[in-house]
């Protein structure tokens, strides 16, 4: 049985075992003898917890023997450095570099100064690119807003030195915090356009990201709404209406509803981001969302390809055409609901009804008195009574006038002849009654 105990280590706190905690004193009173600088040990502490972190050192995880073993290899001897004024030895390049914002040289956020520090390239030419694509689309914006959330700022004198490739060892660590410029960095900060122009893209950052938490609150109550309904009508969704119309066609649509409900959530976790001007979630947390909402999509496509011939083809067995015969006008005056008047030459003269489902047509009213034909559609209901959600919703009633030539409408102006229907010709239902 090993004892253990709590301690802080770059303002983080671990639970750590009494023997490496003995080993990790002894190095950190090393390292102090030697180099004498709370900045270094303060950059040192912080390099530690970042390393341990990294390590898996977590949660309820303890700090043991091995993992303050894998810090002296990661930060060095302390004893091969010393404030004499011997140069410490030259820093070789790590294994690979980190990407992070440089606002230590930054004009507004430090994605270019980082870029160019990643690349290894001049800054001057990171930020010419950003110009020529902002004025060449406007992508560039998106890119620089999109790099400022997602890539995170260089803080400590260890991430500086990942963001240059460079070992982070107690040696490095010592090299920047000697070179570190606080003064010169204070007065290029007083002095660049950082200051304000930052403050008011924060605030528009700020407002974008309200606006889309607020998008994405209302698509997702919206759906949570319709979710309600089909529970209360115990998951008879449009039951009685033309969708859907099998197995095949429920999965379309409960998955299409779950990928709306993914980017719903995704559209909320973006406003935030905007807003906090950090992304809020882990990168593989990102990863399985995006990827879910990648997958449900092509399979919402794939099944709407299969889906929607059966629905076109139980919607077109619900069109209706009747017609009836008219004495003979020459001027149309309608009255009532808004519906559709078309006219179509013919050699007799007759009113036709295209509609949807199953209306009352007794109660819209042709006459003819006095050359003109009168439409009386006031006590027509066109809303269809369903005993769930109806779609469409309307009997969807097109009236065709048909005569020789055409009439006058009601408002002195020749009526236009119907428009060319893309639409399945509607069946000629020969049981509705023809009514003068």
């Amino acid at each position: 049985m090993n004892e253990v105990t709590k301690i802080h280590l770059g303002r983080q706190a671990f639970t750590i075992a009494s023997d490496a905690h003995k080993e990790l004193r002894d190095y950190l009173d090393a390292i102090k003898d030697q180099v004498k600088d709370k900045d270094v040990l303060e950059e040192v502490e912080l390099r530690m917890a970042e390393l341990l972190t990294e390590h898996g050192i977590v949660g309820d995880k303890v700090i043991l023997l091995k993992d303050i073993k894998f810090l002296k290899s990661q930060l060095g001897i302390p004893s091969d450095f010393t404030d004499d004024g011997d140069s410490p030895a030259e820093i070789k390049p790590a294994d690979s570099k980190r990407l992070f914002r440089d606002t230590d040289n930054a004009i507004l956020a430090g994605v270019a100064a980082g870029l160019s520090k990643y690349f290894g390239v001049d800054v001057l030419l990171v930020r010419m690119l950003f110009v020529i694509a902002v004025f060449t689309g406007g992508w560039g914006i998106l890119i620089y807003i999109a790099l400022w959330l997602l890539v995170p700022e260089a803080k400590t004198s260890s991430e500086r030195l990942q963001m240059a490739g460079k070992p982070v060892t107690v040696s490095s660590l010592k090299e920047t915090v000697a070179r570190a410029d606080v003064a010169g960095a204070a007065k290029r900060a007083n002095k660049s356009l950082a200051g304000p122009i930052n403050v008011m893209f924060k605030l528009v950052l700020k407002s974008i990201g309200i606006v889309f938490i607020l998008m994405g609150l209302s698509l997702l109550f919206a759906l949570l709404a319709m979710a309600s309904y089909v529970l209360v009508y115990t998951g008879n969704l449009f039951g009685q209406d033309i969708f859907p119309v099998g197995i095949r066609e429920h999965v379309f649509l409960n998955l299409g509803v779950a990928v709306s409900v993914l980017l719903s959530v995704l559209v909320i976790i973006f406003g935030i981001s905007f807003f906090k001007q950090k992304w809020p979630i882990k990168t593989w947390i990102t990863g399985i969302l995006v990827g879910l909402i990648l997958i449900g999509t092509a399979g919402t496509i794939a099944l709407g390809a299969d889906v929607a011939p059966q629905v076109r083809d139980r919607y077109n067995a619900h069109l209706h055409t009747s017609r009836r015969s008219a004495q003979p006008f020459t001027t149309v005056q309608a009255i009532g609901q808004d519906l559709t008047i078309r006219y179509q030459s013919a050699n007799t003269y007759a009113v036709s009804f295209n509609y949807f489902d199953n209306p009352n047509l007794s109660n819209i009213k042709t006459i003819v008195s006095n050359n003109t034909l009168l439409i009386d559609s006031s006590q027509f209901n066109e809303r269809r009574s369903c005993p769930d959600l109806c779609i469409p919703d309307t009997y969807n009633v097109v009236i065709t006038v048909e005569s020789p030539s055409p009439p006058l409408f009601n408002d002195g102006n020749d009526m236009q002849p119907a428009l060319p229907d893309k639409s399945p010709t509607p069946t000629l239902d020969q049981t509705k009654p023809i009514l003068q």
